[in-house]
């Protein structure tokens, strides 16, 4: 089974990756986690952000997601602590 989170994006750190207040975790969770939580997009791979097509990316996330509440389908921690996840909009 795949640990679920559920929260609001706080801010943006680039084109596939930000950062979540989180307001529900599942019931049948394996893992602990944070009221904060750094979250990478799993399956994807933007440009760096030094460069224009990764600022253009970190835009594009930011106009998509900032703000919005989602929910994340953990996949795993990767060694910088950040939680690997599928991603989805709840509204």
């Amino acid at each position: 089974m795949v640990d679920v989170i559920r929260g609001i994006v706080v801010n943006i750190v680039d084109g596939d990756t930000f950062d979540m207040k989180v307001t529900h975790i599942g019931n049948n969770n394996n893992e602990e986690y944070n009221n904060e939580e750094r979250v990478r997009i799993v399956d994807i791979d933007k440009p760096e952000l030094r460069t224009p097509a990764g600022q253009r990316s970190k835009d594009l996330l930011e106009r998509k997601l900032k703000g919005r509440e989602i929910r994340c389908y953990i996949q795993a921690r990767d060694t910088y602590g950040r939680i690997i996840a599928k991603v989805r909009v709840v509204n």
